[in-house]
């Protein structure tokens, strides 16, 4: 057991945690994912997407409140066994080092293609490792407080995207369920791999202070991200014809060329700079699962270096090779397969477990 954890976080700072996890690069492209898939009824699937991680959300505190003082690790060692406990552990480990490297690749990506032409990968990745680095260093309260402060400062962005709706077009939206359900549940992988990142509640629910409202915190969390979504694709679907928002890579950034003003003739370069925070604390937690998963397994409770090993790997690895968009395509294809069942499966498998081995525990003592 855990019981010397002295960085408390305040609920909002554990709604915001879960939050800026999930707020991934995805969201520049979602609309136009599930418009190829379902047309403009993919706001329906987003909403299906929110319901099925609410519901493993709420397996993960379920878990996690049998033992309030507990981390993932004694969680799992408890039920699983030292052995079995520590390979799943490897796993996730290795999961959210993928999704932390894919992360990193695609805002190098964003950036040199938008903002920084004429600048290497090498410097944009040192430019974008130093804010990391100076969080990092912090711990898990900074991580929190950072993540506050970018909600709060990039909460008028998706605001923005409203702009260009004077010119929408409501019949892009009509008629309802155009092809029937069938499209629309087609639709609903892309949106679950958009919402991945409330699995960080592991690692924030010993610290958050009040351990009774984790589940009211990771569904409010959730529902923040629903209505990014919703407000982002919805706003894609009205600008766009059904057709075109199709052969759009980035529809929500083409979204932003129409805003224009006198003494600035590319205001998505704003955006996107804007947008950097939030990238930077979606790449966060991910290295804080892998790290802090490093230093339990290594039973070791204080212990930064794993933090500066990793990211100063990643980062020398933007020095030796940058992988084209449709190969990060081809990755992201692939991990995707995988994090159905890390992200997903497993809460929901282990929560069952769990409650089975306990109410067997229980029955046995009678």
């Amino acid at each position: 057991m855990n019981k010397s954890i002295k960085n408390k976080l305040t609920l909002l700072q554990y709604i915001l945690g879960i939050n800026a996890a999930q707020i991934g690069t995805s969201i520049l492209t979602l609309p136009s994912d599930l418009a190829k898939i379902t047309d403009t009824d993919g706001w329906v699937s987003i909403i299906i997407g929110w319901l099925i991680a609410n519901t493993v959300s709420l397996c993960i505190i379920g878990v996690m409140a049998k033992h309030p003082g507990a981390t993932v690790y004694d969680v799992l060692t408890c039920y699983l066994g030292k052995w079995l406990g520590g390979a799943w552990m490897i796993v996730w480990t290795s999961s959210a080092l993928f999704i932390a490297v894919i992360i990193f690749y695609r805002v190098l990506e964003l950036i040199q293609l938008w903002v920084l032409s004429n600048t290497s990968n090498a410097l944009i990745a040192v430019l974008f490792m130093i804010p990391v680095f100076m969080v990092f260093r912090g711990g898990i309260r900074i991580f929190a407080r950072y993540a506050e402060f970018v909600f709060f400062f990039t909460l008028w962005l998706p605001i923005l995207l409203l702009v260009p709706l004077k010119d929408a077009e409501f019949i892009f939206m009509l008629p309802l369920l155009k092809e029937g359900l069938l499209p629309i549940v087609h639709a609903v992988p892309p949106t679950l791999i958009s919402f991945i990142g409330f699995e960080f509640a592991f690692i924030l629910y010993p610290y958050l202070e009040n351990k009774q409202a984790a589940a009211k915190g990771i569904i409010i969390a959730n529902t923040i991200t629903l209505l990014m979504y919703l407000q982002i694709t919805v706003s894609c679907f009205l600008y766009f014809s059904p057709d075109e928002i199709t052969r759009i890579l980035w529809p929500v950034l083409t979204l932003i060329k129409p805003i224009e003003f006198p003494f600035l003739e590319r205001f998505e370069i704003i955006f996107i700079s804007y947008y950097m925070f939030i990238f930077s604390a979606v790449f966060m937690p991910f290295i804080f699962i892998v790290t802090s998963n490093l230093k339990q397994l290594c039973n070791k409770r204080i212990w930064q270096l794993p933090a500066y090993i990793v990211l100063s790997l990643i980062l020398a690895s933007s020095f030796v090779y940058i992988p084209t968009h449709s190969q990060l395509q081809v990755i992201s294809e692939w991990w995707n397969r995988e994090a159905y069942i890390v992200s997903y499966a497993f809460p929901v498998l282990f929560f069952l477990y769990v409650t089975w081995y306990t109410r067997w525990k229980n029955k046995s003592l009678f």
